[in-house]
């Protein structure tokens, strides 16, 4: 039994369109003879056989009587070896005109072997086009294969590659797009099934576009170009005239086809609205260098440099004073939320605005009140008055607290905790449990601590800050406040890295470096006796000299090169080494000066043993605590010793990686240090807890990095105990 069914599809020259309709039947065998018709609707009558293409036998027909949309009644006939066979259908027109733009693509931590892939594609097929999406692929691309460079470059200018992302200084093209939409995996097991996805993903693309065009990236974007995209591309144009399906770049799919081009995300952050503000009124440098980092960095680093420009703006936008406090609202709403505040000493005061008491919780030297409807991107300025009424928290009684939005109730028999109210998953409490009430909230103790807060809709951090301070007048919005000269403040936020020095090949580790890097070295082993330096410029040009650290008993044809680079050039030298006679393995590094902090590569070099057998270990942890415990209102050191079998000097930067309850209780999160030739390596964190944080305990590791070797601790216990 057959079956039939408009398509999408064209076929025939431009000026004389036919629709193709597709007829299917399990039944059809050999030479297959088919025609349409219907009101308005014309086909050959039997005059050839049907071609069978990847949706099935096609059939061409006439449907110029018709608008697109239409739907017109219509019968197939179909003659094969079979004999005949029909069956009605209700043809709808198609329209004519569309295009769909393949966009391959490979992403940021892509290997350079997948980017190699595409660009071999693109010198193998002119018709094969790709986008990076990312500068963290292709700036480390850049410097390890300068040579690459003009072949990069040029496909550029031919408009054969596409950079998307964050803004460029490595080709000097700024991108059109912040990223790539979604777009099809196209893991088909033939060309007639990757047709079909691509025509499904424009069947259901197109209702949304504004155009006749759709964009269509391709592949998993960190994945070898798929094979797919440019036999489609060429056996698509040879079958049908509408839609086109053809290899394009982003680029392509937005000027083609007169789409908007999406405004790129703004950073709405906390940081970046209220650092936008204290730039604007201060005449402080805006923080470009740390929120660039913050947006790509481990979460944790990520939270840290935040944090600190949310500090240093605050900070210049705040009075400093220790009678009253301002709370700062930058979300883009008003907002009514908890603050907390630690006074320098302990004093017993409620908070106050316009002389209105507000809910009041004193608790040691930590003050939190209830902050109400403080303006979009603005402020609102409390006194702290001092009075002889106990705020803090009082003992209650039963099983069960409650806040404005929430119930919390504890059942001792089945160890289980209920939650009325929104949404909310249950807190992993066991008991026994107390319950405390105060004027901000109540409060459930058992084997944690969970509050319910009055008058807050939500269980998260506040989405206000508190500082100590003033700021005149009492209540406002940033925004309404007029811009005026004043002298340049201090930076809101840090401009380089906070350890150095920085690892050439660092995109083995974490994204690129704080401030980026204006040059770079390499350091490549041709033989147990040759090594190749290569310094390259990734913005302007630069002079500078690289220098060779040779591990005692090694020498080298040269130690130190001047190298004066056009902007983004590159220079290669070769050098070579002869080492000592004692076997072991031996570090060489090159390190680039002319920077504001030094940059270095370094390769293992090995002398052999006569009778080898597998080497040692070259770099391991020493020692490691299992437990650091500190009470609140102290601190303690978490101490990781390494050691080292290596024959030289290696630089190394070790980072602690912990839950983010912990993040404000242990750091800094990455320190750094230079490992001595058969030697030992201390490297120590702090665990510090303020004497207002709550007891808790949580696991942490310290990852090391020195150069390509990656060691890590094991697990480490955090405890914070109560006073």
């Amino acid at each position: 039994m057959i079956s039939a069914e408009s398509t999408e599809l064209f076929v025939g020259p431009r000026t004389a369109l036919l629709q193709v309709v597709r007829v299917t039947s399990p039944t059809l065998a050999g030479p297959v003879h088919a025609h349409v018709s219907g009101p308005g609707l014309h086909s050959a009558r039997h005059g050839g056989s049907a071609a069978a293409g990847p949706f099935g036998y096609e059939v061409a027909v006439d449907v110029s009587e018709h608008s697109p949309g239409a739907v017109v009644p219509a019968q197939a006939v179909v003659r094969s070896a079979l004999g005949e066979e029909s069956c009605s259908f209700s043809l709808v027109v198609g329209t004519p005109g569309w295009t769909v733009h393949l966009v391959g693509h490979v992403a940021g931590d892509a290997p350079f072997d997948v980017l190699r892939a595409h660009l071999d594609l693109a010198l193998t097929d002119p018709a094969y086009r790709f986008a990076v999406t990312s500068v963290e692929l292709l700036q480390p691309y850049w410097d390890t294969f300068p040579q690459h460079r003009s072949l990069l470059l040029r496909l550029i200018s031919e408009g054969r590659v596409e950079v998307v992302g964050s803004e460029s200084n490595v080709v000097g093209v700024a991108p059109l797009l912040a990223s790539l939409p979604a777009g099809v995996a196209l893991a088909a097991s033939s060309l007639g099934e990757a047709e079909r996805e691509v025509y499904s993903s424009f069947l259901a693309l197109r209702s949304a576009a504004h155009s006749p065009h759709v964009l269509l990236p391709v592949g998993p974007p960190r994945s070898l170009p798929s094979p797919w995209m440019t036999a489609i591309h060429h056996d698509w144009s040879a079958r049908y005239t509408w839609p086109r399906i053809i290899c394009s770049l982003p680029r392509d799919y937005y000027v083609r086809g007169s789409v908007p081009v999406p405004p790129a995300p703004l950073d709405d952050s906390p940081a970046a609205v209220l650092a936008s503000h204290a730039a604007r009124l201060t005449g402080a440098a805006y923080p470009a260098a740390a929120l660039a980092r913050a947006a790509v960095a481990h979460p944790r680093e990520a939270f840290d440099l935040q944090s600190d420009v949310i500090d240093r703006s605050l900070a210049a936008l705040t009075s400093t004073v220790d009678s009253s406090v301002v709370v700062w609202n930058a979300s883009s709403v008003p907002c009514t939320d908890v603050v907390s505040v630690h006074l320098p000493l302990a004093r017993n005061v409620h908070v106050a605005y316009d002389g209105e008491a507000l809910p009041t919780l004193v608790d040691g030297n930590t003050v939190t009140f209830l902050a109400r409807d403080v303006p979009a991107v603005g402020w609102r300025t409390y006194s702290l008055v001092d009075d002889d009424v106990d705020h803090g928290w009082k003992r209650g009684y039963g099983n069960e607290i409650a806040s404005t939005h929430y119930v919390l109730t504890y059942d001792p028999i089945a160890s289980l905790v209920a939650v009325d109210g929104p949404a909310l998953e249950a807190p992993r409490l066991t008991g026994p449990v107390t319950v405390w009430h105060s004027e901000v909230g109540e409060r459930m103790v058992g084997s944690s601590t969970f509050t319910l807060w009055h008058e807050v809709d939500h269980l998260g951090p506040s989405q206000l800050v508190g500082v100590l301070g003033s700021r005149s007048p009492s209540c406002g919005s940033l925004p309404a406040v007029a811009s005026r000269l004043s002298a340049a403040g201090p930076p809101l936020g840090p401009t380089e890295p906070a350890v150095t020095p920085v690892f050439a090949r660092y995109w083995l580790h974490e994204p690129a470096p704080l401030g980026g890097l204006a040059a770079n070295v390499r350091l490549e082993v041709l033989s147990p006796t040759r090594l190749r330096v290569v310094a390259v410029s990734d913005g302007p040009a630069f002079d500078g000299v690289v220098r060779l650290v040779l591990p005692e008993g090694w020498s080298a044809s040269w130690e130190s090169l001047p190298v004066s680079l056009p902007a983004g050039g590159y220079v290669a030298a070769e050098v070579r080494v002869q080492g000592p006679r004692t076997p072991g393995c031996y570090p060489v590094r090159a390190v680039l000066e002319g920077l504001p902090f030094e940059v270095y590569d370094v390769v293992l070099l090995t002398v052999p043993e006569w009778d080898f057998e597998d080497p040692v270990e070259v770099l391991w942890v020493a020692s490691a605590p299992a437990v650091v415990s500190v009470s609140a209102g102290s601190s303690a050191v978490l101490r990781v010793v390494l050691a080292s079998a290596l024959g030289g000097d290696l630089p190394v930067q070790a980072r602690v990686l912990s839950p983010r309850e912990s993040w404000e209780l242990v750091g800094p999160f990455c320190v750094g240090g230079v490992l001595p030739a058969h030697g030992r390596l201390a490297l120590d964190f702090t665990v510090s807890a303020p004497s207002w944080v709550s007891a808790g305990s949580w696991s942490a590791v310290v990852r090391v990095a020195a150069g390509e070797l990656v060691r890590t601790t094991s697990a480490i216990r955090l405890e914070i105990t109560s006073g």
